[in-house]
């Protein structure tokens, strides 16, 4: 959550900049072509959202983005929103197949969308 709300507040953390503005601000974008909302590869498969470094882009999600963690746990940041959300439940299926129904990836992105724009 401390992640989230560092990058939600622009690198600054109790009035304090741990991390640039600028890099913050370059990290949350898709800088290439391919790392665009649906150009990311994952594995044979093409996934919707786009890819910043190291944080994901939904498609259509105004300034969203998000960290992934291997079992589908998020930290899903909403700046407009000042909303920070984390999932920590994992899936122990997640992975092992690009099956999206296994990986439940645009879901989770989906339903945290919704629990920030009905916290907004």
């Amino acid at each position: 959550a401390k992640l989230g709300e560092l990058y939600r507040n622009r690198g600054q953390w109790r009035g304090q900049e741990i991390v640039s503005a600028d890099y913050v601000d370059a990290s949350v974008r898709a800088d290439a072509p391919h790392l665009k909302p649906g150009g990311p590869m994952v594995g044979d498969h093409s996934f919707g959202p786009g890819y910043g470094y190291h944080w994901w882009l939904p498609r259509g999600a105004h300034g969203t983005y998000c960290a992934i963690g291997v079992y589908n746990q998020y930290i899903y940041v909403d700046p407009a929103g000042d909303t920070v959300i984390v999932k920590l439940s994992a899936n122990p299926a997640y992975g092992t197949t690009t099956r999206e129904e296994d990986n439940k990836d645009l879901e989770n992105i989906a339903a945290l969308g919704a629990i920030s724009q009905y916290c907004d």
